[in-house]
């Protein structure tokens, strides 16, 4: 996968230096959530007319809707290719990947019984004896038995898999074309080069789409708040807050025990990267840090082929905030919608979720992008993404930096077990940067 990102120069002095008053308002971030407060009063003073700004938060979903085949399946195909010559770099890619299963796991078993206990979402809708029908309805129809599940996943044509968007069969359509171009070798890098353009220009689009991230969440905001009352302002602050709390946890206790049981401090590893991850705190972007990473982890002691593996393909296969947020986020949509998962459904969802927590780019939007394929693959309402719209950034800022973290984590993790970590020069790196 070729990284595509802004260059560390760039990013850095938007970092250090504060925002100008007049410059504050062109943040993107900014500008959301003012769109957000915006239609929040706008549907708590004027419920009636708020509803009809419900067209504004749909549209913008219908355009992030557009990029998410294409984007899935570049991400997750380039992020295959990147892995290499299968001889040289499988052992280390073994490890790589079952390390990037087992946290995944953990993390979205993590999340949804956190989820489960908290419940965000529920008492935020307010059902009529219609839309209790049209939930049954979906019940039957939407969320099926696992086998059904797994045999619908399989596409009955290369293209079909597109035409009719089904996020899961681009999945494995993906799948066997990165192990593809893995097996033509050199023969693919013409073509690997091109999928990699195609990659930027979707990501360009999705830039573009999000400039309109201000105009959906006033629209969102408006409507959700005129439909359904304050009590949603109350469930979305909850579910931020649990967001955060999770993923604090998970870096400081899950994380911090995972550094512990190589031999190392993870307080050391957050004062080595401090700079990066300011940065990605400042661009609400992990991607940034991969240059920073890249340098310094081989200084450090972690083997250079390691680090040159694990580090890019981490960003498509071990996205530690992704998978928190996914159950988290989608089982918020279930609450509120009143739509109640049994156990086997619960496990068909914990399955989509280990296909697109992996097709999810690092970048500021591809998380919300992998939210989305979720919900439209559990057939969940995709109105309930309009929800979340205002409040994405706030999650993305901490979603940021447990991928960073999380990355850091897995290639110490690999070295050591591949015997390709070097503690005297974590040790002498180490000690330079505490007497710093």
């Amino acid at each position: 996968m070729t990284i595509t990102t802004t260059p560390l120069s760039e990013a850095l002095p938007t970092q250090a230096a504060a925002p100008r008053a007049g410059s504050l308002w062109r943040e993107p971030y900014v500008l959301i959530v003012a769109g957000a407060v915006l239609g929040a009063l706008v549907g708590a003073l004027f419920p009636a007319a708020a509803l009809e700004f419900k067209p504004l938060a749909d549209g913008f979903i219908s355009l992030i809707k557009v990029t998410i085949a294409p984007l899935v399946f570049l991400v997750v195909v380039t992020g295959i290719a990147q892995v290499g010559d299968m001889k040289a770099v499988g052992r280390i890619g073994l490890k790589a990947f079952l390390y990037f299963e087992i946290v995944t796991t953990l993390c979205l078993l993590f999340s949804f019984i956190v989820v489960r206990w908290v419940q965000p979402g529920a008492g935020v809708a307010h059902a009529t004896p219609q839309q209790a029908e049209a939930v049954a309805r979906y019940a039957q129809t939407h969320v099926g038995s696992l086998s059904a599940y797994v045999q619908h996943m399989i596409p009955e044509s290369f293209f079909g898999a597109f035409a009719s968007g089904d996020v899961l069969q681009v999945l494995v359509l993906a799948l066997l074309c990165g192990i593809g171009l893995l097996m033509l070798g050199e023969k693919a890098l013409p073509l690997r080069s091109g999928m990699e353009r195609l990659t930027e220009l979707v990501f360009s689009v999705v830039h573009v789409v999000v400039m309109l991230a201000p105009i959906g969440a006033f629209g969102a905001m408006a409507f959700t708040v005129g439909k359904f009352g304050a009590a949603t302002l109350y469930a979305l602050a909850l579910l931020v807050g649990t967001a955060w709390a999770m993923m604090a946890f998970f870096i400081f206790v899950v994380l911090g025990m995972i550094c512990r049981l190589v031999g190392i401090r993870l307080m050391d590893l957050l004062r080595l990267l401090r700079p990066e991850l300011l940065v990605v705190l400042g661009t609400s972007s992990s991607e940034t840090a991969i240059p920073g990473m890249m340098e310094k982890l081989p200084r450090a002691g972690v083997g250079r082929a390691v680090t040159g593996l694990v580090i890019p393909s981490g960003y498509s296969f071990n996205l530690d905030g992704v998978a928190l947020t996914l159950p988290l986020s989608t089982i918020f949509v279930a609450q509120v919608y009143g739509i109640e998962l049994s156990t086997a459904q619960q496990l068909s969802l914990f399955v989509v979720m280990l296909f697109t927590s992996k097709g999810a780019a690092g970048v500021t939007g591809g998380a919300f992008a992998a939210l989305a394929a979720t919900v439209v693959a559990a057939g969940l309402p995709v109105e309930g993404l309009a929800l979340l719209l205002g409040i994405d950034r706030f999650m993305s800022l901490a979603r940021a930096v447990t991928n960073t973290i999380g990355n850091a984590v897995a290639a110490i993790v690999v070295a050591k077990w591949d015997g390709e970590f070097d503690r005297d020069d974590w040790g002498r790196v180490v000690q330079m940067k505490a007497a710093k």
